[in-house]
């Protein structure tokens, strides 16, 4: 309800109007600036996260000194924290403050990778593969296959799919969300489990590469149906591999996400030099 409303609401009833109940500050209150509870929550699990937050903002370089309480130096640390990491600005550590003070925000194509980084996407990997966004074994390397993981990842969860791995999707990924089921509404719109995803995405890639080959402009014959089937399908598995060293960046327009295999499209078009190419390469 806007505020507008609200101001209508209490004049109707004869109320006087109070910020108190205006959704942005009610939102903290009830969000923010009530603990997460559990079964053994107690006053020192408070003062060991306090703990732990000031020695983690000390170890980044936003805190001097460790008081063990949360006091204005303190919420000034994390206001400076929340600005340095585009996070909303208000000396709250929620759960994405929590979640850019643990993790790195990683993505394909990084120019350093470090062992801490490495740790990051394993562990990134590593959710993914439990829940079916990715099938390989974790190996710490962010490579396209990890990106389409993450990519899955974020549209069925109403994240924005850019294939970074922000605060946002680490807080959702590390289980602020809630569980999928077989008849939710975003499997509706997807039409398909995160399990089988991968299994359609190779059929149209396929498909893509079935139509450059067979509506191609360069004269020639076209193959027979099996040979271009066979010649697709081994194409789908050198291709994310090539676009890995060519300039290409994929469409980040999200009313036109097909956008992102027309490289693919483009090798059905040339799937003759491309073939020749690699015959080459192994004689």
């Amino acid at each position: 309800m806007t505020n507008k409303a609200l101001s209508f609401v209490s004049i109707l009833f004869g109320l006087k109007p109070s910020r108190r109940y205006f959704p942005e500050e009610k939102q903290v209150c009830v969000f923010n600036k009530r603990p997460i509870l559990y079964r053994d929550f107690s006053p020192n699990s408070a003062q060991e996260s306090i703990n732990e937050l000031q020695q983690r903002l000390q170890a980044k370089g936003f805190l001097l000194t460790l008081s063990g309480k949360f006091d204005l130096e303190t919420e000034e640390a994390v206001i400076k924290f929340q600005k340095a990491n585009n996070l909303q600005v208000d000396g709250v550590v929620g759960p994405l403050s929590w979640a850019c003070l643990f993790y790195p925000r990683i993505y394909r194509n990084q120019k350093s990778i470090s062992p801490k980084l490495q740790d990051a996407v394993k562990e990134l990997q590593t959710i993914l593969n439990e829940e079916g966004f990715f099938k390989k074994a974790p190996d710490g390397y962010f490579n396209r296959e990890t990106e389409r993981g993450v990519k899955r990842f974020q549209r069925i969860y109403g994240l924005k799919d850019d294939g970074i791995v922000g605060a946002a999707t680490w807080a959702v990924l590390l289980g602020m969300r809630q569980k999928i089921d077989n008849k939710s509404f975003l499997q509706l719109v997807y039409f398909i489990s995160p399990q089988s995803w991968f299994l359609w995405e190779q059929l149209l890639m396929i498909s893509c590469i079935l139509l450059g080959i067979y509506y191609s402009p360069i004269p020639g014959d076209d193959p027979e149906w099996n040979t271009a089937l066979a010649t697709a399908y081994g194409l789908t598995c050198i291709v994310p591999f090539l676009l890995d060293y060519l300039p290409l960046k994929p469409s980040k327009r999200s009313s036109f996400p097909l956008f992102q295999y027309a490289p693919y499209v483009l090798t059905g078009i040339f799937w003759k030099p491309i073939i020749s190419f690699l015959g080459t390469l192994f004689n």
